[in-house]
């Protein structure tokens, strides 16, 4: 092995650190939106639909420009993508913070999420570039692992700075922090030979313009993970509430709950990664459809919890919906790329994230409306179960196996 080899081996790890805390830094403000929800609710005078909607906000804006940012991900490099998304998201999460209305913090979450659909495609896109496929998925879930430990970051930071500067305080820190986080990582950041913006052009318009991106495939594993991705919306957005109002459990510890289910995610974006890499020899159908079938498990046991559950119970039952439903990401994110090709990994994930976002977007107030309808959390857990059983379904009948691309 080379210097120059060693030295590239060295450096990928501190590459995929830096995207990873880019999602940290980013998801913290998407998941402060969540944490802060049972202390804003009142402040604000919400109905459970109307938190939904600030998810809802926030994925509407992914949806409208997750295409268009992946397309530009693949034209702009990683740095200045990931720049312009961090001070995006970081600028309007602090308008948030301003709110007086529903309709103020609406518009800001939207706008936030205009910033948040740079970061999946550029986080992938670096990975792709730095990254041989038999490493990629658990590189993958390393980074992805990421997101969930911005909920913790969230769950923790603005959890306790809330009983000291309110969750407008809170809600803005985390939105300063975004903005600095952009311009440390533009100065950190280091492309890989073939992820420099200057060779891309040729990339794309060479060899690899003539192969056709696989659309079939690309829809059918974005419609199956969309409802994955509702799983994971729903259990960030509303897990706080429900063990606040169903379960009985204080609204500080409620939001606390929040670190034990991304806690799960993180273990699962890992672990899920390597199982896929290694002991499915790089099956991400398999893998994913196997996650859906505990998802939809785990969802039923949820809708079965009461107030006189067994505390240690609702918190394995939290965990191990995090472990699956937040924690499949990084397999999913493989797959996606893996089916577009390095060069292209940009746009493929923005097709992905699109759909991904829409269903995310109109499902997550959508399980707020049967909590309301019922009074009762039941019945919603259980359509979420039947919901992510037709996901699984979507993929094994839908889904080709595709060996990885490079």
């Amino acid at each position: 092995m080379t210097n120059v080899t060693k030295e590239r081996d060295y450096f990928r790890w501190v590459i995929l650190a830096l995207i990873s805390m880019s999602h940290v830094i980013g998801a913290s403000a998407q998941y402060g939106i969540n944490t802060l929800a049972p202390f804003y609710q009142d402040d604000l005078g919400l109905s459970h639909a109307q938190v939904g909607l600030f998810f809802t906000a926030f994925f509407l804006a992914m949806t409208s420009v997750s295409f268009i940012a992946g397309w530009l991900t693949d034209r702009l490099g990683v740095r200045q993508a990931t720049l312009r998304g961090h001070v995006v998201i970081g600028i309007f999460t602090v308008s948030a913070s301003l709110a007086p209305s529903f309709i103020w913090a609406f518009v800001s979450f939207f706008l936030a999420g205009l910033g948040y659909s740079f970061l999946s495609p550029s986080s992938s896109k670096g990975v792709m570039g730095w990254f041989n496929r038999s490493e990629r998925a658990a590189a993958m879930g390393i980074k992805q692992t990421g997101v969930p430990a911005g909920g913790v970051f969230a769950a923790v930071l603005a959890g306790s700075a809330m009983l000291l500067i309110g969750w407008r305080g809170a809600l803005a820190l985390l939105g300063i922090i975004n903005v600095f986080y952009g311009f440390l990582f533009s100065r950190l950041w280091r492309d890989s030979d073939k992820q420099r913006p200057e060779s891309i052009p040729a990339s794309i318009t060479g060899p690899v313009a003539a192969v056709p991106l696989d659309l079939r495939n690309l829809v059918f594993a974005s419609i199956g993970t969309a409802i994955l991705l509702l799983g994971q919306m729903v259990l960030i957005t509303y897990v706080p509430l429900y063990l606040k109002e169903g379960l009985g459990i204080t609204a500080f510890w409620a939001s606390q709950a929040l670190a034990v289910l991304q806690s799960g995610a993180i273990c699962g974006r890992i672990g899920w990664g390597i199982a896929s890499d290694r002991l499915f020899r790089g099956r991400r159908k398999a893998t994913l459809i196997i996650i859906g079938l505990y998802g939809a498990l785990l969802s039923c046991m949820l809708s079965l919890m009461t107030p006189e559950t067994p505390v240690y119970l609702i918190l394995m039952a939290i965990f191990f919906s995090g472990f699956c439903l937040v924690g499949y990401q990084g397999v999913s994110f493989a797959l996606i790329g893996e089916l577009a090709g390095t060069h292209r990994a940009g746009i493929a994930i923005g097709i992905m994230m699109s759909i991904n976002s829409a269903v995310a977007a109109l499902g997550t107030p959508l399980f707020g409306y049967f909590v309301d309808r019922t009074g009762s959390f039941l019945h919603a857990w259980q359509i979420l179960a039947v919901a992510i059983t037709f996901a699984v379904l979507v993929l094994a009948v839908f889904l080709n196996d595709s060996r990885p691309a490079l």
